[in-house]
């Protein structure tokens, strides 16, 4: 398993500023662009267009709001752990096909001290042009993933190769071999009998 990030995330932001005394308010606790874009002027409560931030508008204001780099210095580093763990515990799950490859999407939520809590990973996330900030990253997105899954495969000097944002964090020493469960054995322990619905006891 080898393990790609794309080096700009964006970032998300509610429709009204967060309350915690009201939480059925959808438009203060969800930061979904199909959710926010319908909160209409009286319920937004800020100047983000499109409530969304690229990365350089995120640490722009944090540099001027609490004076050091939020991103590199703590959260980013957060994140690729983050990826690399969960992937990780699951690999024995993907198929070791050469040339294949999956795209993920990664939610995280920051907290008051710049922690990263992972929300949900999404295969095959959206990849439409729903803000000014999403139509210009998706198109690198796409772009850098041909030259990652293309080019950088095929090349013998790798290191040459232009990847965009993306940068390899991980790849695995040896393939992890599947589990016994997904090729359809479900051992079942009773007293000294060890019984296989499929294959009966012995």
């Amino acid at each position: 398993m080898t393990i790609w990030i794309y080096d700009e995330p964006y970032f998300r932001f509610p429709a009204t500023d967060y309350n915690a005394d009201n939480i059925a308010d959808r438009f203060i606790h969800l930061t979904n662009n199909s959710v926010a874009k319908y909160a209409g002027d009286l319920k937004v409560s800020h100047d983000i267009d499109g409530n969304m931030w690229t990365l350089s508008q995120f640490q722009s204001e944090m540099q001027d709001v609490f004076g050091w780099d939020v991103w590199e210095e703590k959260m980013k580093q957060g994140i690729e752990n983050a990826v690399i763990n969960t992937l990780e515990s699951v690999q024995d799950m993907f198929e070791s096909k050469k040339g294949c490859f999956e795209l993920f999407g990664y939610d995280f939520m920051i907290d008051d001290e710049f922690n990263t809590w992972l929300i949900e990973v999404n295969s095959s996330p959206a990849m439409d042009y729903s803000t000014d900030v999403t139509s210009r990253l998706v198109k690198m997105v796409l772009e850098d993933s041909i030259k990652v899954v293309v080019d950088h495969a095929d090349a013998k000097k790798k290191k040459a190769v232009d990847t965009g944002l993306y940068r390899c964090i991980y790849k695995a020493e040896r393939i992890v071999d599947k589990p016994m469960n997904s090729f359809g054995l479900n051992l079942i322990v009773e007293g000294q009998k060890i019984k296989d619905k499929n294959l009966g006891n012995y």
